[in-house]
């Protein structure tokens, strides 16, 4: 198996993992499962690439915003172009938390 399909492998199985330890924590508060796997798949991204995942796809959704606008395809240009702060909220909310769950 392939360095990159072992890395994939491992971030399915530590996203699972992450749903199924959604369960009561200290204090009695429950973690977002949601929230808890995009910082394990953050997390397994940053370690394989050295790069957070939400900043590649934001840089993604811009290239392909610049190139779906530029190539007459203006409506789904900007579209996609509304990505980027969506990618980055989503950065910020599990770099905030991310104390939380240890």
């Amino acid at each position: 198996m392939s360095q990159s399909a072992t890395a994939a492998t491992s971030t399915v199985r530590g996203a699972a993992n992450a749903i199924n330890t959604a369960d009561p924590t200290r204090d009695g508060a429950t973690r977002d499962a949601a929230e808890s796997l995009l910082r394990t798949i953050d997390e397994s991204t940053k370690q394989a690439t050295g790069i957070s995942l939400f900043h590649i796809l934001t840089l993604g959704s811009i290239g392909a915003s610049l190139a779906l606008f530029f190539s007459g395809n203006k409506q789904a240009g900007i579209f996609v172009g509304l990505w980027p702060p969506t990618f980055q909220a989503l950065k910020a909310v599990a770099d905030t938390n991310k104390n939380k769950d240890r």
